[in-house]
């Protein structure tokens, strides 16, 4: 059992005065905007990127987008599609501008973030299904995007992460030659069914508990049958031998911790080369409070270089 960092205890002091509600108790609207007022907390934006939003039409729906590039970049450059955390019913372009800004800065990258359509409103599989088509449209819009399509990498954090997995390994199949070079991992939640230990050792998490956890789980995945689909749960496919390389970092103090070394492992059994790194002391998505965890600032900047090394 794990410790927590001093400066999470502290932080955590701090919003004990008014603690955020359970998201069964409040509307869906309120838990959102619960969110999105840690985005005081995720640090000052890194003003070294262009940064603009668009939207991307996909089949029968559109969906928002906003592209990152660093300024003065010339030419095409490495890309990423990146897809934010929020236990499939919370997050938004928002919530993750900060990391996206420094994720492109730091790794001289087009970044681009997807605003998927979220639960419960939309269910399973409309988040894997935008996740995957909005990745195929950056590929095919490459040129005009001034991205290296041989170059490109699907992300994201959390719930996100587990729609980049399995874009990473999907996409091969669906796809009308689009590659995904790399796939980067934040705090992946990679088994809808949660069979990993990490998810009792760390029930009452701070940031992330188990029973928030599952509730985020119902939302999307109503049919419990469906979480076990090695489409939806990456970890149950029985091999990823279609997958490319990895880079997954990870929280110690996080019911879903156990995720991110059983997937580094299974993908290094399937010869697939993947980095792995747990920061200890950490709850789940610690990057998204940089601002007040030094921690969380150090693990931004070693996914953004390491990211980077990868598409290089």
């Amino acid at each position: 059992m794990g410790t927590l960092n001093d400066q999470v205890i502290e932080l955590l002091a701090s919003l004990s005065t008014n603690p955020p509600a359970q998201p069964w108790d409040v509307p869906i609207s309120s838990y959102r905007s619960a969110g999105e007022k840690l985005i005081a907390l995720a640090g000052d934006p890194n003003r070294g990127c262009e940064v603009r939003n668009f939207h991307i039409r996909l089949p029968g729906r559109t969906v928002g987008a906003r592209g990152y590039r660093p300024k003065g970049a010339v030419g095409r450059v490495p890309g990423v599609v990146y897809l934010h955390g929020g236990g499939f019913v919370r997050g938004s372009l928002d919530s993750h501008d900060r990391l996206c800004r420094e994720l492109s800065v730091q790794g001289g990258l087009s970044v681009i973030a997807v605003e998927y359509r979220l639960a419960p409103e939309n269910t399973y599989p409309s988040a894997h299904d935008d996740a995957m088509d909005s990745f195929l449209w950056v590929s095919e819009h490459s040129d005009e995007l001034n991205i290296d399509s041989d170059a490109l990498a699907v992300a994201g954090d959390s719930a996100g992460a587990m729609l980049a997995a399995a874009t990473a390994v999907d996409v091969r199949v669906r796809a009308h030659g689009a590659t995904v070079k790399a796939q980067g991992l934040l705090c992946p939640v990679l088994d809808a069914t949660m069979t990993g230990t990490s998810a009792e050792r760390y029930s009452a998490a701070p940031i992330l508990s188990r029973p928030v956890l599952e509730w985020c789980i119902d939302q999307y995945f109503p049919n419990v049958l469906t979480r076990r689909l090695p489409a939806v749960s990456p970890l149950m496919r029985e091999t990823l031998t279609a997958s490319p390389p990895a880079l997954i970092l990870s929280s110690e103090i996080d019911p879903a911790s156990d995720d991110a070394w059983r997937y580094s492992a299974k993908l290094e059994a399937s010869g697939v080369g993947a980095e792995f790194r747990e920061y200890a002391g950490m709850p789940h998505s610690f990057f998204l409070l940089a601002g007040v965890l030094d921690e969380g600032e150090r693990c931004i900047a070693d996914f953004a270089e390491k990211l980077s090394r990868l598409l290089r």
